[in-house]
């Protein structure tokens, strides 16, 4: 493995005929590309390969969030290696060869910030109403923190992320939900973020919307 400072032609990631780029902790580095195994998997590696597979399908939509809200303390590059390393390990469970989605788990954002202090939900016809307690005096909370709520259905084909859609000192929101979440069972994650956005909490799962009923 060669370390390159100022990297080849300013860097690069990748792979070039047998030489993998990539950047860790900032710092550019080539290695060569691993030697393609001849020997069959075991039954064991077979499940975790299957497992890896699906974590990365799972964590795509969230790509675009989760880069700027996951683990915010490690470089933007970092980020996806961490989230899919979490989901393997938290989220996605295997028992007799089947795989079962802990959604409850899963991490939009995490980070030091103070989250919610006495969170609730409740449905209004076709929207939820969100209530809680102001807490901005706590750790490095502000009151102008933005609360951030994001919507995935089950198959994973809609996602909507609603920004900024109350503060931490407004301490309720009512949201109306999208027309598809009536058709597909939906999960329900919250979050407050700092307003510079370099800075967020643990992500909360909500629960999930199925045929208009929290299950």
């Amino acid at each position: 493995m060669a370390i390159a400072k100022d990297g080849i032609l300013g860097g690069f990631s990748g792979k070039v005929g047998n030489i993998v780029g990539l950047t860790l902790n900032g710092v550019p580095i080539m290695r060569a590309a691993p030697k393609a195994s001849q020997k069959p998997p075991t039954e064991k590696q077979r499940l975790q390969r299957l497992k890896f597979s699906l974590a990365i399908e799972f964590t795509k939509p969230f790509l675009e969030i989760t880069q700027q809200f996951f683990n915010q303390s490690a470089f933007s590059g970092e980020r996806r290696n961490l989230l899919i390393s979490y989901t393997l390990q938290n989220v996605i469970q295997v028992q007799d060869d089947e795989f079962t989605l802990l959604w409850n788990k899963f991490l939009v954002s995490s980070g030091d910030l103070s989250g919610f202090h006495h969170l609730d939900v409740t449905l209004q016809d076709e929207a939820v109403h969100l209530t809680w307690q102001d807490n901005s005096s706590q750790g490095f909370a502000q009151p102008n923190d933005e609360v951030h709520l994001l919507l995935v259905s089950e198959n994973l084909e809609q996602v909507d992320f609603l920004e900024n859609i109350a503060h931490r000192t407004s301490t309720q929101v009512t949201v109306s939900l999208p027309d598809w979440t009536v058709e597909h069972p939906t999960h329900f994650y919250i979050f407050m973020s700092n307003t510079a956005r370099n800075q967020s909490c643990n992500s909360f799962y909500l629960g999930k919307l199925e045929q208009g009923l929290w299950r």
